[in-house]
């Protein structure tokens, strides 16, 4: 039997207990099934509280606690109830001024974008989850960081610290893969977004190393600007992978902000090998 796989909500449980440890400022709010006990809640149960179903009243204790100088995070992975399902909660705990980690699913990012200061993250692999969890512990911004349900190899080893402080994590991680100049799909460049958009770009790789790959973590307004002029720097020619497919989607974001490049999309089925087909067939359409 092969080793038990790594749930990407431990990992953040885990990451935060951490924190915890160091930063007597963090709090976790987070649902747990009866019985169940929580890392954080283990560690420092005076900073743990349970999600309740009274919503209202937890979003006042909430902005009760960061008014006095908490950094809260509120939490509802895996558990079906509150901000997983409700965005008007999502938005209430985000304009509060607590971080909020939600399930890696397709939402509309449109209010969102529209909320005052907050980042929009969502990371791929034990390294990129962690360190977004720590960017958010230090800044002063409420997060959005959606998680998926696996953890996805990380895209790349050698970011670490590399970023403008947002958990040491860049506008663009690229692909640890060299490009191949010689194969005949070189200078496409595949964005990949979210776990199931990075699963599909890394299978996509195997297939084929001459599309270059980017990666995006962070999603927010100002970071996919400087992602969008990093990528225009390298290449001309994108498809992106994963993503909100409205026009707030990261693909329709980022053809408005590379005027000069041809930036297609191509929407995950869920069927990873008919995916990597018609991904491998649309960067053999954009060469020239």
């Amino acid at each position: 039997m092969g080793a038990p796989a790594i749930l990407a909500e431990d990992v953040y449980r885990e990451e935060l207990a951490r924190i915890g440890a160091e930063d007597g400022r963090v709090v976790c709010v987070e649902a747990l099934p009866r019985g169940a006990r929580h890392p954080f809640e283990t560690a420092h149960p005076d900073r743990f509280f349970q999600l309740g179903s009274v919503e209202s009243a937890m979003v006042s204790m909430v902005e009760g606690l960061i008014t006095a100088g908490f950094r809260v995070f509120v939490c509802a992975l895996g558990a079906g109830i509150g901000v997983a399902r409700l965005p008007r909660l999502t938005l209430a705990y985000l304009r509060a001024g607590a971080s909020v980690v939600v399930p890696d699913t397709h939402v509309d990012p449109t209010e969102l974008l529209r909320t005052p200061r907050v980042r929009i993250a969502a990371p791929c692999g034990v390294r990129e989850i962690r360190a977004v969890v720590r960017g958010a512990a230090r800044s002063v911004r409420p997060h959005h960081i959606r998680i998926g349900t696996g953890v996805s190899a990380d895209v790349a080893s050698d970011w670490a610290g590399a970023g403008d402080g947002a958990g040491g994590v860049p506008s663009v991680v690229w692909d640890a893969v060299e490009d191949a100049g010689h194969d005949e799909d070189a200078g496409v460049c595949m964005v990949s977004v979210g776990e199931d958009g990075t699963r599909l770009a890394l299978a996509a790789r195997e297939r084929s190393t001459g599309p270059a790959h980017a990666h995006l973590v962070y999603l927010d307004d100002s970071h996919l600007a400087a992602a969008a002029g990093e990528l225009a720097r390298r290449h001309g020619r994108f498809v992106v992978l994963g993503g909100h497919p409205g026009p707030d989607g990261v693909h329709k974001r980022l053809s408005r902000l590379m005027l000069g490049c041809d930036v297609r999309e191509v929407s995950l089925s869920g069927e990873l090998a008919a995916d990597v087909d018609r991904v491998l067939s649309t960067v053999k359409g954009l060469r020239k």
